[in-house]
């Protein structure tokens, strides 16, 4: 939305102005996104007068952040909760940032008790990806502040929307080329850093260079994955999409009983066989960060032949997102913001874990089994409203990634944490 992106470029004007500032605070960077950004961001901190400390667990926070201003993470993951709450106390640490809430360490930071006075504050990939990002005080996703009841959005003014901001480009090259690198350097400098525990489902080494992989084999079949996903949408026939997650990621682990995607194609399968008309298809959708550690694809096979639908079930590696869930009949996942950007379609969404955006009149309230019969759309005045709120008060645009935007991201991630309130921009 251009007001929320106008109000944070008046933010940014201001705080080069000279006005407001953040002397006399000192925010504790406990996690960040991998790449250059954790460093940018300490940099605009920095620039508005506050003091920076980063937690560095391994080599990989050394390559991204530099040597410093650190504080090395010592001692067992057991005790990190109360090495997190002593420095707390130690640094007189004003402000807690951790990327994301629900990873181990970021987990164990959250909940560490905190200073009188002491702010904590999520950030995280954008609700409204890929060209925003996420801030918002005390956590995120399930466990955002936003309401889950629709009628606190009643009071939502829509008279002045305006266009959105321009797209942020390319953000996969630039993600899978840090994740790599940040791996590599936990890897090289593991001797350094023994008690360092990888916080990931996924192993360490098939992680770092399945991602690699996958984006080499993207860049040599990439038509031949949109011609796949183009053959889906010249059918005529009805079809209903559904998106897979990372595995390993936290959102299925924290927020979700289906904790891989094996367990969430089996749930989906099992229950399009017996319950969705005949004439429809299903179509799966990989994750274009998924590491490719597990032949998610070979497993679809597997479970179609197995429940007897394999001529009407197919899996796509690759293929644009948005003609699908736009000509989807409806569109099930557990809880991955792919599906928030589905209801913008109109599209119907059924959720099987735990979102923000899990509200009566967005998503489908009612069993996958009923859904396969007559998914409902969203209340579009209801998520024009829910969109607007969630933009001004928890989306900051920019990509942590692109080199383009990550530096203005940077700095309006910092003029976001000038506002130590809930409302932020009402």
């Amino acid at each position: 939305m251009r007001d929320s992106f106008e109000i944070l470029s008046g933010l940014e004007a201001s705080v080069a102005a000279g006005a407001p500032s953040l002397a006399g605070r000192r925010f504790l960077l406990v996690t960040l996104p991998a790449g250059p950004f954790g460093r940018e961001l300490g940099t605009a901190l920095r620039a508005l007068g506050a003091e920076t400390l980063r937690v560095v667990f391994n080599g990989g926070d050394l390559l991204d952040w530099g040597f410093h201003d650190v504080v090395l993470a010592q001692g067992p993951f057991e005790d990190w909760t109360t090495f997190v709450e002593r420095t707390l106390v130690d640094r007189s640490i004003t402000d807690l940032v951790v990327f994301g809430d629900a990873t181990p360490y970021s987990a164990g930071a959250v909940a560490a008790p905190r200073r009188a006075g002491t702010r904590l504050w999520v950030i995280e990939n954008g609700y409204q990806r890929p060209h925003w990002v996420t801030v918002e005080p005390d956590g995120v996703n399930a466990n955002s502040a936003l309401p889950r009841d629709p009628r606190a959005y009643d009071d939502v003014d829509l008279s002045s929307l305006g266009e959105d901001p321009p797209p942020v480009g390319q953000i996969t090259p630039f993600h899978v080329m840090h994740t790599f690198n940040y791996f590599a350097g936990v890897i090289l400098a593991w001797p350094m850093f023994r008690r360092y525990r990888y916080p990931y489902a996924v192993r360490i080494w098939p992680q770092a260079f399945g991602h690699l992989r996958r984006y080499l084999v993207w860049l040599l079949r990439r038509r031949a994955f949109e011609r796949e996903a183009l053959a889906v949408l010249d059918d005529p026939g009805p079809f209903f999409l559904a998106c897979l997650q990372r595995d390993g990621d936290s959102q299925l682990l924290a927020h979700s009983e289906l904790k891989t995607n094996r367990a969430f194609m089996t749930d989906v399968i099992r229950s399009f066989a017996a319950y969705a008309p005949a004439d429809t298809r299903l179509v799966i959708k990989n994750h274009p960060l998924d590491p490719g550690v597990e032949d998610l694809g070979g497993l679809c096979r597997d479970l179609t032949w197995s429940y007897g639908v394999s001529e009407r079930v197919r899996f796509l590696d690759g293929g644009a997102f948005a003609p699908l869930a736009h000509g989807a009949r409806g569109l099930i996942a557990v809880n991955s913001t792919a599906a928030l950007a589905a209801l913008e379609f109109g599209t119907p969404v059924k959720l099987l874990g735990r979102a923000l955006f899990d509200i009566a009149g967005l998503t489908d309230s009612q069993s996958l089994s009923d859904f396969w019969k007559a998914p409902k759309a969203p209340d579009a005045m209801l998520l024009a409203r829910f969109r607007r709120r969630l933009v001004l008060r928890t989306q900051v645009y920019g990509s942590f990634h692109n080199p383009s935007v990550r530096r203005r991201t940077a700095r309006g991630v910092a003029a976001r944490l000038l506002c130590p309130n809930r409302e932020f921009l009402a």
